[in-house]
């Protein structure tokens, strides 16, 4: 695993690409999971703010419960309607305990909360003792009322939100604001029914008054303009004016606990100028007007903290869809950019490959070809385009260079042509010079001479018809006629040094066609010449042919050498087919084989080397059924004997009798032999066309 990523310079162009994309991508996908996470836990503590939103809008009816019983106690109008109220607050004080019980508080809250309950427990203690001290009664209430309007507070502050703490805060100081007049109320309400106020009543009242005004300027301070509008409409108005006349009358009214002094010592005290229902009147006016501006305030809350939670939530939904289609938006771009990349990359190497493997090889096989290149199909500016235009100018060069080098060799290809025909024409003179000497020769001395030379002009000739071959030219020794397989073997036979060595057997009843027999004989006979070259010299050679399964005749050509290795068998039949197919090797010094694999090729006749090392090696020829067809009537098999005026085999001697070769002897004098390669000489012209002349 380390190796591979140490080797990062061989990875695939795909993983580069995404090598490349992943840290940008990371990051993007890092930052937008912190992004998304960041606007979930908002929206979650806004889900959170909002059911405390509906724990404070169910602590301020308890708070009004507690207040209407404290006005019920101070106006003293009976206990059946302090018993109707007090049902009602237990009714919100239910309320409030379910809301607490599915909300998660803070530990400040929850304290807070547990404190006033345990206060509002003592309640019903608190309503019997109602008739008996009402001042104190008021004052426990209050007490009480402060208390919910800590924990109000204490909630209020929970809202860390700007935009939700000062609405929450506002809220806060319009209901304390509001307790304010409904303890005003309540204590004017008290000494309206003794008829005047105390010392301590009118002291809480100015107390009240100032802690109203404070508490309003804090309401300002924190409000928005639209909820200042509200507020100052509502706590404008003749009521307001009114309540407010009323409470200074109250206020300055002499209290029932002053001491007498002066003129006043006698006087009976007066009552409070205030009507009881004009007060009444006048603050529930107030109370209400400020009822209405907690419930807009508490749906502003609302409404706020709803708004910030579908706003986190869609922030959050809309992060989620923006980093979803950016990673497709990279994805994407990193596949077209890449697969535009992979596409030019693989034009560039499909079109050197086929400029390699195709184009190129075709024009140094052929040798020709146009100089215009097709260009390879990437038509960008750009660094890929560059390179393909490069590659261009490459195989543009290339191609001009061989179809050069192909004009070289073929200008040598023609001096070897011509050189081989100029030879070839002489060895055919020096043949014939040789054929009239022999005819005249007497003495068998000089006639083994001659005989050697004859044999050395015949292996001359074959080397330059190889020449040709090699060169890529035609020979001129060809026939027309059908020639017996038989002849054909010992015609191989009789082309090689060491002709002695070889063993022709009999061949099956086949004919060889013209056009292929000639160069058939040289095939046979640069195997017959490996073959006798790389096996001792006092062994043998056999030559021998078959008819196997689709009339296909197979010639086998085998020694009694060393043999071959597996290594360099594979090796030799490889090169075989590459003559075949053109491909140059080592001529200089495999000539034979080439010669082979390109007469092999040039009538679709199979060759292969067969070896087993020490057991000597065996050449396999297969000569299709349409090449080598058999014969229905029974052809002499070749003697060298002259025959007048038939042609019971393709080889003719003019002397009127030669005695045949022995049998099967180990090593032919030059004496016994002399008509075997005479009659062959003899056959060889007469196979020729009548209008062709040797060169």
């Amino acid at each position: 695993m380390f190796t591979t990523l140490a080797n990062w310079r061989n990875w695939r162009l795909p993983v580069k690409l995404a090598a490349v994309l992943i840290v940008p991508v990371t990051i993007a996908v890092g930052a937008g999971v912190v992004l998304i996470n960041t606007q979930i836990e908002r929206a979650d503590s806004y889900a959170e703010l909002q059911r405390l939103v509906k724990v404070r809008a169910a602590l301020i009816p308890v708070i009004e419960g507690v207040q209407a019983e404290r006005r019920i106690v101070a106006e003293g109008v009976g206990p059946e309607l302090l018993v109707e109220q007090s049902k009602r607050t237990d009714d919100a004080r239910a309320v409030l305990r379910d809301q607490i019980g599915g909300t998660s508080l803070s530990e400040v809250v929850t304290a807070r909360i547990t404190e006033v309950q345990n206060r509002i427990g003592d309640l019903a203690v608190l309503r019997d003792r109602s008739s008996n001290d009402i001042p104190a009664v008021i004052k426990i209430y209050s007490e009480l009322t402060d208390s919910l309007l800590d924990v109000d507070e204490v909630m209020a502050s929970e809202f860390g939100d700007a935009a939700l703490l000062r609405t929450a805060m506002g809220l806060h100081h319009v209901v304390h604001v509001r307790d304010q007049v409904l303890y005003q109320q309540a204590v004017v309400l008290s000494g309206l029914t003794r008829g005047q106020l105390t010392t301590a009543e009118v002291r809480a009242l100015v107390e009240s008054n100032v802690k109203l005004g404070y508490i309003a300027d804090e309401f300002a301070a924190l409000a928005t303009p639209d909820q200042m509008k509200v507020y100052g409409k509502n706590f404008n108005g003749p009521d307001i004016e009114a309540q407010r006349t009323m409470l200074a009358a109250a206020v300055l009214h002499p209290t029932s606990d002053a001491p007498a002094t002066g003129n006043n010592a006698n006087r009976p005290k007066q009552p409070l100028p205030i009507a009881t229902q004009d007060w009444t009147r006048a603050t529930g006016a107030v109370a209400t007007s400020m009822g209405s501006v907690v419930t807009g305030l508490q749906d502003d809350l609302r409404n706020t903290a709803n708004r910030l939670r579908d706003e986190s939530s869609d922030a959050a939904g809309a992060a989620s869809a923006i980093l979803f289609a950016s990673l497709i938006l990279a994805a994407t771009v990193g596949f077209v950019v890449g697969r535009y990349l992979l596409r030019s990359l693989n034009a560039l190497r499909r079109s050197a490959l086929d400029v390699a493997w195709t184009k190129l090889p075709e024009m140094v096989a052929t040798g020709r070809g146009s100089t215009e290149i097709e260009a390879v199909p990437v038509d960008t500016t750009e660094e890929f385009g560059q390179v393909a235009r490069a590659f261009d100018e490459v195989h543009q060069q290339a191609v001009k260079s061989v179809i050069e080098q192909a004009g070289m060799r073929a200008n040598m290809r023609n001096i070897f042509v011509n050189l081989s025909r100029r030879s070839q024409s002489l060895v055919e003179r020096q043949l014939k010079l040789m054929e009239e000497l022999e005819k005249f020769e007497e003495d068998p001395d000089q006639l083994a001479n001659l005989f050697k030379l004859d044999h050395l002009a015949t292996r001359m000739r074959r080397n330059n018809e190889n020449l040709m071959v090699l060169s890529g030219g035609d020979v001129a020794r060809r026939f027309h006629q059908a020639i017996p397989l038989t002849d054909v073997l010992r015609a191989a036979a009789a082309e090689i040094e060491q002709y002695q060595r070889v063993m022709v057997h009999t061949a099956p009843s086949a004919e060889v066609v013209g056009y292929v027999a000639s160069d058939l004989v040289r095939l046979l006979a640069e195997l017959l010449d490996n073959a006798t070259a790389f096996s001792p010299p006092n062994s043998q050679v056999a030559i021998s042919a078959s008819i196997e399964a689709g009339d296909i005749v197979q010639i086998d050509v085998v020694d009694q050498g060393i043999g071959i290795d597996p290594e360099a068998l594979a090796a030799v039949n490889h090169r075989l087919e590459a003559a075949g197919e053109g491909v140059d090797v080592q001529v200089s010094r495999e000539m034979g084989l080439f010669v082979v694999g390109r007469l092999a090729a040039r009538h679709q006749i199979v060759v292969r080397l067969d070896a087993k090392p020490g057991k000597g090696t065996r050449a396999i020829v297969l000569v299709p059924a349409e090449l080598a067809p058999r014969r229905e009537e029974s052809w002499e098999s070749f003697r060298g004997e002259a025959i007048e005026r038939q042609q019971a085999s393709w080889f003719q001697q003019t002397r009127a009798a030669a005695p045949p070769p022995p049998p099967a002897p180990a090593r032919q004098s030059p004496e016994s032999a002399r008509g075997f390669l005479n009659a062959f000489q003899r056959g060889v012209q007469r196979g020729l066309p009548e209008n062709q002349e040797s060169r």
